[in-house]
Formats: structure tokens, C-alpha cells, sequence
């Protein structure tokens, strides 16, 4: 007892792993890797997985796998086999080659976040999302100095017509951004129209197919079944050479184990199984594992995305994606909360940290998320990014040189002295410390006379110069023109069929 406080976190004698770890956030031990794996690999092989797809049946079928309606089995060694041919590290293109990024090994990728039909303005209010909304997103990923990629359908403004949605956001995210491009299709035709649209823009579909331009997010429904939407993108974003996203979203006590260790083999058992079809139909497609599998508030039967389970969960995925090889994807800046207050920061600075402490190659929802997912903010989203600039330069090692320890100017100083009038501290003041562009520092006095501004406020100020400041990317007038008739063909289209 301290301070009539009962402190229980005592370690066993039998912890002695436990107790000897640098990194108290990675926390498997070889023994627990195995474990998870040989559950994987039983979930695989008998309970299988379902695929609502005839050709993804019959590539499985002439691949050996044994398949019972439209259920696969997997054995072991034929998962183990797929996984040789997939790369631990790839490029993404960029229309800008000095904007190309590489996904695996001890390096990651931002992307901002995506899918949500709301808007939450600063102050809390929520309404529908416009096309002015998707357009804006896009201008501060193109303009972000944080963020690597661009994501297609950042918000879906309810009012496109579905149909012709999906180009619609994918050509303004071409036309806005030439940083790579994070795709995420909703249904086999969307893959279809990436490829095509992208073909536009690089020229041909086999400039297309060199090395992919795009990565897209292919979700299974949990548990354990890839829908026809699912398996039919996975198949023809393969077959297109571009990079594939297999991840979940695993509610444990809902759509997996109520125990976070049965609900990580379920996440990962459906995510090696994509892995799996996208190798048998083009060896060596780029494939990243993991999801965004989290707890469940069962008073609510909802996810809870700002949750400590989200962290542990992630720090599974991680540990196991290195076990089997492959470039994994989670956290990002996530949070429950329906404004961009203290609760949202709190809880996106959390897993976004951790994320990146622990290994996580490729971090989709970086920026913006509000409302788990349902909705974006663009204050959201510059907070998020300065949080992303905070973090990127926190996990730079520091630079250990004879001339940065400094030897000769400290003995030459001695005890009592300053350094500011230094010339390496006029050399290096504007790099060596990260700069914010959003967080005060300055007194209480300059604060107060200010206004007391909160962060909220900064941010809603910094949000309307950046988008006065945007400027478009170079883009060759024919290529725009030839993706806005791309655009006309599909809603004269979806208007006959109709």
C-alpha cells in the first residue's frame, strides 16, 4: 500500500522472460510465436476458409488444395510454400519518382485514413461528406511533409451514384496527388477499374505491371470468409501486379473469441489465406498481413478502436508477421471519439506510437479518423500529422559521430557555461529539434494575450492556409482528359444500365 493506493503489479518468479525484456511492448515468446502458428495453421486446415468465388475455387482445385463446396482447406506446408514467393520488401511508384516509398524491412509508410461517410467539423458537429470534402482531404495528404501516400475515397460522399463512385474519387485522387496511391475497391469491378485507370495515367497496362503503383486493402468478412467482392480483387489486382492489403478487423467477443489470443489467430489464419490465393495467381505479389482487429464494447456490440486491446492485438500481428516474413499493417491514429479533443489524442497518439515501436511496416488511417472509422476532420487530420512528424523524427536514431558528442566544445566551455551562442547551436538550430507547426510553447503571458487558443483552434487556422496554399501536381492535360472521358464512359454506362 502507497499512498492508500494497493499496488498489484508484482511479477512471479516464473516471469523471468518477462522480466528480462528491453522492450516491455513486445511481448511473445518463441514458444508463444509457435503456438499462435500451429493454431493458425489448424484453424487453416480444418476448419478452412470460404471463398464466395468460382475462380478463386478452381485456382485453389489446380493448385492441390482440397476444397469442399466453397470451402478451402489449406495444409501447412502448401501455406509455407505461397509465403517463399512473397516479397518481405517492395516499392510503391509515385508519379513523382522522389515520392516513391518502400514497404518492409526497417521501413514503414503513412497513409491517411479512408472510408468514412461523415465529416466532423472542429466543433463536434457531424454532417455528410461532399465531394469538396474528399477533394480537401486530398489536398493536405498531396501537401503533408508526413504522410506518404494518397488514399482513394478518404470520405464516400453519399451523394455519387455508386455505381460511378469509385472512379470518381480514384480520378480526383490521381488528378490531386502524385504521391503513390493506397486503393481500396469495394467490389471486383473497382479492382478493374484501378487497373485501368492507372493505366491511363502510366501509360499501358504492362508499365502498370512492371512494379505496382498502387496498394488496396482487400477485407475478408470475419470470420473466415472472403467474400466474391474480396477474392475477386484480390485475383485481379494480382493478376495486375499490383500490391495487396490482406487485413481484418476481428471484433473479439463478436465476430471472433471473446480471448485476444483466439481472436489473433483468426486474423491471422484469414490474412494468410489471402496471401495465399494472391501467390497462385501471381508468385511474388507484394502482400501485407495484419488488420485492425480490436476489442468489443459487448454492452454496445460495438468495436472499440481506442482501446489497449487494439495495442495488443497489433503487437501480435507484428510479432507474427516476422515469423512468416511479410511487411505487416496496423494502428494508425485511431480513436473512438466524435470530436478532436483531448480523448481523440490521447488515444490516437497511443496506438500510433506503439504501432510504430513495435514494427509496423504500413500504418493505413494515419490521419483524420474520428468516430472508429465513420468519420473524417481535417483538424484531425493536421493534428494527427504533426503527431506522425513527432513520431517519425522520435524513431530516428540519434547520429553518434565525434563531431555530434561534442568533446572539444564541451572541455573548451568546462561547468557553468551556455551554449547558445555556440556556432554549431546557430548551425544546427533549425534541424536538430523537431519543429511543430500546431503545439504552443511559447508562456502563459503570450498564450493569454492571445486569446488562449486550443489546439482546435491552430489547427482550423493552419487547415485554411494549407488548402489556399495547395497547389495542383503536374499532370499532362491529355492523361486528365482521357481519365474525366474514362469518368463520362461509366456514368453513360451505369445510365443505360439503369
Amino acid at each position: 500500500m502507497i499512498f492508500g493506493i494497493s499496488i498489484n503489479h508484482t511479477i512471479e518468479p516464473d516471469h523471468k522472460e518477462w522480466r528480462h525484456m528491453l522492450n516491455r511492448f513486445q511481448t511473445l515468446s518463441d514458444s508463444g510465436k509457435e503456438k499462435i502458428h500451429a493454431a493458425c495453421m489448424e484453424v487453416l486446415g480444418k476448419t478452412g476458409v470460404v471463398f464466395e468465388d468460382d475462380e478463386a475455387l478452381a485456382i485453389f482445385k489446380a493448385n492441390d488444395f482440397s476444397v469442399e463446396g466453397n470451402k478451402v482447406f489449406f495444409r501447412e506446408e502448401q501455406v509455407m510454400k505461397a509465403l517463399e514467393t512473397a516479397p518481405s520488401e517492395f516499392l510503391i511508384r509515385a508519379r513523382d519518382p522522389e515520392k516513391t516509398v518502400r514497404i518492409g524491412g526497417d521501413h514503414f509508410v503513412l497513409s491517411p485514413g479512408w472510408g468514412a461517410p461523415f465529416m466532423i467539423d472542429a466543433d463536434g458537429t457531424r454532417r455528410s461528406a461532399t465531394m469538396e470534402d474528399a477533394d480537401n482531404c486530398l489536398k493536405l495528404a498531396q501537401s503533408s511533409p508526413y504522410i506518404d501516400m494518397a488514399a482513394s475515397g478518404m470520405v464516400c460522399p453519399p451523394d455519387l451514384n455508386p455505381k460511378t463512385a469509385s472512379a470518381e474519387l480514384l480520378a480526383s485522387t490521381f488528378i490531386h496527388s502524385d504521391k503513390p496511391l493506397t486503393g481500396n475497391p469495394c467490389s471486383r469491378e473497382n479492382a478493374v477499374e484501378l487497373l485501368e485507370m492507372a493505366s491511363i495515367v502510366w501509360g499501358s497496362r504492362e508499365e502498370v505491371m512492371k512494379s505496382p503503383v498502387a496498394i488496396t486493402s482487400i477485407n475478408p468478412t470475419s470470420p473466415l470468409i472472403f467474400g466474391p467482392e474480396a477474392a475477386g480483387s484480390v485475383i485481379e489486382l494480382a493478376r495486375g501486379g499490383q500490391a495487396l492489403l490482406i487485413s481484418s478487423m476481428v471484433m473479439a467477443g463478436l465476430s471472433g473469441p471473446i480471448t485476444l489470443a483466439g481472436t489473433a489467430v483468426l486474423e491471422m489464419a484469414e490474412s494468410l489465406a489471402g496471401v495465399v490465393l494472391a501467390q497462385l495467381v501471381r508468385p511474388g505479389t507484394p502482400c501485407v498481413c495484419g488488420g485492425t482487429s480490436c476489442g468489443a464494447d459487448l454492452r454496445l456490440c460495438s468495436a472499440t478502436i481506442g482501446s489497449p486491446e487494439l495495442l495488443k492485438m497489433m503487437n501480435i500481428a507484428t510479432e507474427m508477421a516476422r515469423y512468416y516474413g511479410l511487411p505487416c499493417r496496423y494502428g494508425g491514429g485511431l480513436t473512438d471519439a466524435h470530436a478532436p479533443d483531448a480523448q481523440a489524442g490521447m488515444e490516437s497518439a497511443l496506438t500510433m506510437a506503439l504501432s510504430l515501436a513495435a514494427g509496423t511496416h504500413y500504418m493505413h488511417q494515419a490521419c483524420g479518423i474520428l468516430g472508429a472509422y465513420t468519420a473524417m476532420s481535417l483538424e484531425k487530420f493536421v493534428m494527427d500529422e504533426e503527431l506522425a512528424g513527432a513520431l517519425r523524427r522520435a524513431l530516428q536514431p540519434v547520429e553518434i559521430t565525434d563531431e555530434t558528442l561534442a568533446l572539444d566544445t564541451i572541455t573548451r566551455l568546462g561547468a557553468g557555461s551556455s551554449f547558445l551562442m555556440e556556432p554549431t547551436t546557430a548551425m544546427r538550430c533549425r534541424t536538430e529539434f523537431f519543429l511543430p507547426t500546431l503545439a504552443y510553447r511559447n508562456n502563459y503571458t503570450k498564450w493569454e494575450a492571445a486569446g488562449k487558443p486550443q489546439l482546435t483552434d491552430t489547427a482550423r487556422l493552419h487547415v485554411r492556409e494549407r488548402l489556399s496554399a495547395y497547389t495542383k501536381p503536374d499532370m499532362d492535360p491529355a492523361i486528365e482528359k482521357d481519365l474525366m472521358a474514362y469518368i463520362d464512359a461509366r456514368r453513360a454506362s451505369s445510365s443505360t444500365a439503369a
